[in-house]
């Protein structure tokens, strides 16, 4: 899946493939493979598998497209988006209308938080998603009501399924 990496100022596009050796992440025309293990609810081990070098990452969610990340003594702030939400197109629609909550990336539902009905806040978790080897809260991204919810825990999802949407 190709991602769109905001940092400093600069634009980067990131794709990242899963497959047999591990993720495949390509950047600025250079893929290296490695290898990503979920240690505890912010804390990952993440190792190239080229040179088996490893290093441990403190991540946490920021803000909806945001993420603070530790590694080693550098920290940094990343905007983290899909191509379509780079160029203003992406589930953002000034808040009218519905919005669909889709699987980001494939993976595993591990939890779904809210249930038909339900009246949610922006930045409120939705759904659990467990995706190579880590679990990420797919959060809601303006206040609403739940008007469907389509996965239940358990399910294995692709990129862009739809998993929960509000009205």
């Amino acid at each position: 899946m190709k991602w769109i990496v905001r940092y400093r100022g600069g634009e980067h596009e990131v794709e990242v493939e899963r497959t047999a050796e591990g993720l495949a992440v390509t950047l600025g025309g250079t893929t290296r493979w490695v290898d990503l293990l979920r240690l505890d609810g912010s804390l990952a081990s993440l190792r190239f598998i080229d040179d088996n070098s490893s290093y441990a990452i403190a991540y946490q969610r920021s803000s909806r497209t945001g993420w603070a990340l530790s590694l080693l003594e550098h920290n940094v702030e990343l905007e983290v988006l899909t191509p379509a939400e780079a160029i203003g197109l992406g589930g953002e629609a000034a808040g009218v209308g519905s919005a669909r909550i889709e699987a980001p990336i494939p993976g595993k539902v591990v939890a779904v938080k809210v249930a038909e009905g339900d009246t949610v806040e922006p930045g409120q978790a939705l759904v659990v998603l467990e995706a190579m080897k880590m679990e990420n809260e797919l959060l809601a991204e303006t206040a609403g009501r739940v008007a469907r919810v389509l996965v239940a825990p358990g399910a294995t999802v692709e990129a862009g399924t739809v998993l929960v949407e509000l009205e």
